[in-house]
């Protein structure tokens, strides 16, 4: 007979008196019905890894708090902390046969849930909307200082506007349900690029059609010719534009048929090579890279394994350059870029018909959603928390504002030798 365990966090955010006191209730009602309940406060990765490895048998895991996009975040957004998708695969949980997993915070019904439940193969539950704490578990009651809470998902301001407000202080907003995503049979379908690389390659030809993004990285490019390592590479278009200014260049990538178009398409430079990488390990040696570049595909990686990785293969003084797509609500102060990104977009889709017909292909293919729903965007929040945290003095920038995503850049500047990854794990 294995236990329920309940986990939850205090720190990370605002609400943390009231996450203590929602999973408080949890474990009290589960043990009114009999059951066996440890309820442990997880404020890192490390806690997180010593509570549940404590159990004998997990029946069920219950954690409580505040969610990225990939998962439970930890510890402040001073310096936030949160498993890579390659650390979960590496987790060992003690789960008994017949366990299940829910995860009482925001988002993590989008793609969360779904991960966790094909990774330990067994049923996951999340919320798609934000979360909210209520006097009642089926719908928004504004919480008592006294008496039961709950961690519910509701609809509200932030997903549904002002109509969204007003629902739920009228008391018309439903708890929403929680999503259950059971483990899905093993398929040749992994969910990388492989199946648009092709039509990925014919958009970008020219990386300089990006243009706010490669104005920004050649103005932050270290003078003199460099060794660099180009991560999430895709057709090698950054390092081609680069071979010039460069002495070597290396890219990496998930995708095998990205890979192969990049040999393809560079194999008349002998300056560069292209590998395949399957998870966090870069394939070069330790200080033989000047700088580290990542266009356009940040998001998408293990960022607390990778970093240590990329720190490992800079030579002393080494940079790395980020530049990557989020999302972010657009505010009021936000109206005139948006304006002007919106003018300049349009201007450069009528100077580029040929990348404007080849991205409308790419988009229309229905591997381009599937890869999607593999690699989920992250919120702006969490992508400016990371990178200042790790390089404390160094801010992220914006490049150019959509309605829905908006492009940000990251340097690091130089990175000392002695530079260590502020993680509780591993």
């Amino acid at each position: 007979m294995g236990v329920i365990w309940i986990g939850y966090t205090t720190l990370y955010r605002n609400g943390g008196a009231e996450i203590e006191r929602s999973a408080q209730t949890l474990a009290r009602q589960r043990r009114a019905e009999g059951a066996a309940v440890v309820i442990d406060r997880i404020e890192s990765k490390r806690d997180f890894v010593r509570a549940v490895q404590a159990c004998d048998a997990i029946d069920e895991l219950h954690f409580l708090g505040h969610s990225g996009m990939y998962g439970p975040m930890f510890r402040t957004t001073a310096v936030p902390e949160q498993f890579s998708p390659h650390e979960w695969r590496e987790l060992e949980i003690p789960f008994s046969a017949c366990a299940t997993a829910t995860f009482h915070a925001c988002r993590t019904g989008r793609w969360f849930a779904a991960f966790f439940a094909n990774t330990f193969r067994i049923p996951a539950f999340g919320y798609h909307w934000y979360t909210t704490f209520s006097a009642r578990r089926d719908r928004f009651v504004p919480p008592k200082r006294q008496g039961d809470l709950y961690l519910i998902g509701c609809k509200g301001k932030k997903s549904h506007g002002l109509l969204g407000s007003l629902a739920k202080y009228t008391g018309h907003a439903l708890a929403e349900p929680l999503r259950r995503f059971d483990p899905v049979a093993d398929s040749a379908d992994d969910g990388s690029y492989d199946a648009v690389a092709e039509l990925y390659a014919k958009v970008f030809t020219d990386i300089r059609v990006r243009r706010s993004e490669w104005r920004w990285l050649e103005s932050h490019l270290p003078n003199g010719r460099l060794d660099v390592l180009d991560i999430g590479c895709g057709s090698g278009a950054l390092l081609r534009q680069l071979a010039p200014r460069i002495k070597s260049g290396v890219g990496v990538d998930a995708s095998q048929a990205m890979v192969a178009i990049a040999k393809r398409e560079s194999a008349d430079l002998a300056c560069l090579r292209f590998e395949r990488v399957d998870g966090p390990v870069l394939p070069l040696a330790d200080n033989s890279v000047d700088l580290v570049t990542s266009l356009l595909s940040f998001r998408y990686l293990d960022w607390d394994p990778l970093m240590a990785e990329v720190v490992r293969v800079l030579r002393p003084g080494g940079r790395l350059l980020v530049v990557d797509m989020v999302t972010a609500p657009v505010t009021a102060a936000d109206v005139p870029q948006l304006i002007g990104d919106k003018l300049k977009t349009w201007l450069s889709d009528r100077q580029n018909p040929r990348y404007r017909q080849a991205r409308a292909q790419l988009v229309a293919h229905p591997g381009w959603a599937k890869m999607l729903s593999y690699n989920p965007i992250r919120a702006q929040h969490e992508l400016v928390w990371y990178l200042e945290s790790r390089f404390p003095g160094r801010k992220v920038e914006r490049l150019n504002l959509g309605l829905n995503a908006r492009v940000l850049a990251f340097d690091s500047g130089p990175i000392d030798a002695e530079w260590i990854a502020p993680q509780s794990y591993p």
